[in-house]
């Protein structure tokens, strides 16, 4: 039996992508991305405007509307410690676990108002490396249509993310079929080999600074998820996102806030 199954943690770069732009307790009026700028006194004491101090040496610093802006993202987190990315599904009676170690993500994002609403939205891909399957005997590649690419590496399709009518939480769903499409091989249960695909939409509802959350259990129970079009999914990890307004300026970090 086969199927595409991709690793979401994949799409988790989605969230990977403009998951940053979710806010902390949108309302009404929206949601908009900042960078988390240098500035004393500020009011947060970190770089990632994670930790709010009064007095502190960081700030949220506007973004411009309709301003392009690029955008950088990995699984490391502000101390230093790369958080590992789960996709989690159950295929042909098994409970699988495919997991990246590393997530690189590259796009852009930009701020907009439509109705009165204040909304942030982008595109992006995700890259993920040393990844393996909790399956015995499991090996993982990409598929690069047709043929299979580099064991354990595994690239998403184009994401798109938005805020748009989703209060405090933000949507990302791929801007074509697919969030990623896989090959598995080499499984003892042959019943888990075969091409893999992850589509339909998730939402990340926690950010804190510049950090995106997803849980299994958030994303599971939102049920639109999927492995194989129809196989209930969830993704868990983090991703901490940077942007730059242009190329020759360095990456700060990306907040968000109403």
């Amino acid at each position: 039996m086969n199927g595409r199954r991709a690793i979401t943690g994949l799409c988790m770069l989605c969230a990977l992508i403009v998951g940053a732009f979710a806010a902390q307790g949108a309302s009404a009026a929206g949601t908009t991305a900042y960078t988390c700028a240098a500035s004393a006194p500020g009011g947060f004491s970190d770089a990632h405007c994670k930790t709010q101090s009064e007095g502190g040496g960081f700030v949220h610093k506007a973004i411009n509307n309709n301003l392009t802006t690029e955008l950088s993202g990995s699984n490391e987190t502000t101390d230093g410690i790369k958080d590992s990315t789960k996709l989690k599904f159950t295929f042909a009676g098994v409970a699988v676990t495919l997991t990246a170690t590393t997530n690189t993500v590259s796009g852009w994002m930009t701020n907009a108002e439509e109705g009165g609403e204040m909304l942030a939205h982008g595109e992006g891909t995700a890259t993920k490396t040393g990844v393996t399957s909790s399956a015995a005997g499991c090996k993982v590649f990409t598929d690069t249509l047709p043929g299979k690419g580099e064991e354990g590496v595994v690239h998403t399709e184009t994401i798109k993310g938005t805020t748009k009518g989703q209060g405090d939480a933000v949507k990302f769903e791929p801007a074509g079929a697919f969030f990623a499409r896989f090959i598995v091989e080499g499984c003892t249960n042959a019943n888990l080999n075969g091409t893999f695909s992850v589509s339909g939409s998730v939402k990340s509802t926690t950010v804190n600074g510049a950090t995106v959350n997803f849980t299994h259990e958030d994303t599971t129970a939102q049920n639109t998820l999927k492995v194989n079009s129809t196989i209930k999914a969830g993704i868990e990890g983090t991703l901490t996102l940077k942007s730059r307004a242009k190329s020759a300026d360095s990456y700060v970090a990306l907040s968000a806030t109403t």
